[in-house]
């Protein structure tokens, strides 16, 4: 076979191989499900359309098709963002709590999303260890491609090192019902839903442009913040979640964003931006992006693609500007947990 072809035949074993990541998970694990990242009944049934929705994609066949950049992707909404991380019994029991109503917030909620999201991060980077360290030496691959598969693994390997450490973190927590381990900022709107994500960053760069911390540095545990919209009594909810073993870097970065919207920023823009340049586990109504200006979709496609540079680094600006007027919500509250400034 090709390269390509055992690329992807080896990516698609990786998905299917269920386990479970409850942080008691063990024999008892027997029924693997797909689990949804993001709820289906609570968040994906606001935003499909005729059962769909749209992901940006940068899988070989979109690539071909739009000339190498990544582009929206319609796929049906019962399998989309779901992951085979979770038995049945610790995925009804852990998260019971917020799949059945809105969120408040309060810090065990915010704190079950935010596991929810790591755990998924944890099955996507341990299953791109595994690809990679399969194909790294291909037979049918040059020696420049093999030199970049190598570096991808580093980076892969650097990554879910780092990511094991927040799991027993986030696991601890969450056997000790910790939950006050947590800090969140959640903003609140009762704006028509368009978009729904989950998922987690190291945060490099701040809403100001300004650095956060150094990802470069292997010999220093990376802070960690994770992301999430959820339902609200009043419409839905965008949150920044983090564990007090982070604390510093992410209170940091979530000021930044505060002292962005007191000079007179959009919170909307920003956190548009940060959706399309920190998360691809996302899904967005196809009427709101066929609804779209042509050179908003082409700002939104360039951003993506921006991001999507292997082995190159991030421009420091891209929290702090882009995409102006391109998000069609408003916030209307605030919550937080992070003490006022002194």
């Amino acid at each position: 076979m090709t390269f390509i072809a055992d690329f992807l035949r080896q990516i698609k074993r990786e998905e299917n191989r269920g386990r479970c990541l409850h942080f008691d998970s063990g024999g008892q694990c027997n029924e693997i499900i797909d689990a949804h990242s993001i709820q289906r009944s609570g968040q994906l049934a606001e935003i499909e359309e005729d059962g769909h929705v749209y992901q940006f994609s940068s899988n070989l066949s979109v690539l071909k098709k739009s000339g190498g950049k990544p582009a929206p992707r319609k796929i049906g909404w019962n399998g989309a963002t779901t992951f085979a991380g979770f038995c049945k019994r610790h995925d009804n029991e852990v998260f019971k709590s917020i799949d059945g109503g809105p969120i408040s917030p309060n810090s065990e909620q915010v704190s079950l999303y935010a596991y929810r999201c790591l755990c998924r991060e944890y099955f996507v980077k341990e299953n791109a260890v595994k690809v990679f360290w399969t194909v790294k030496d291909h037979r049918g691959v040059d020696a420049n491609t093999r030199e970049m598969l190598q570096l991808v693994q580093q980076g892969n390997e650097f990554g879910f090192a780092q990511l094991r450490l927040h799991k027993e973190q986030y696991d601890e927590a969450m056997r000790s019902r910790a939950f006050g381990d947590f800090d969140y900022l959640t903003f609140t709107s009762s704006s028509p839903w368009s978009l729904q994500l989950s998922g987690v960053l190291y945060p490099d760069y701040d809403f100001l442009g300004q650095r956060i911390q150094y990802l470069g540095d292997d010999s220093v545990s990376l802070s960690l913040v994770t992301f999430f919209t959820a339902p609200h009594s009043s419409g839905w909810t965008f949150t920044l979640c983090w564990h007090v073993s982070s604390r510093i870097p992410c209170e940091n970065f979530a000021r930044s964003l505060a002292s962005l919207a007191h000079s007179g920023g959009s919170l909307e823009d920003a956190l548009l931006r940060f959706s399309i340049s920190c998360c691809e586990n996302h899904a967005f109504r196809i009427s709101w992006w066929d609804a779209l200006a042509p050179e908003s979709k082409r700002a939104l496609v360039e951003r993506v693609a921006l991001m999507a540079r292997p082995h190159l680094p991030v421009p420091p600006w891209y929290l702090a500007k882009g995409l102006d007027g391109v998000a069609n919500w408003k916030f209307k509250y605030v919550y937080t947990s992070i003490p006022a400034s002194t």
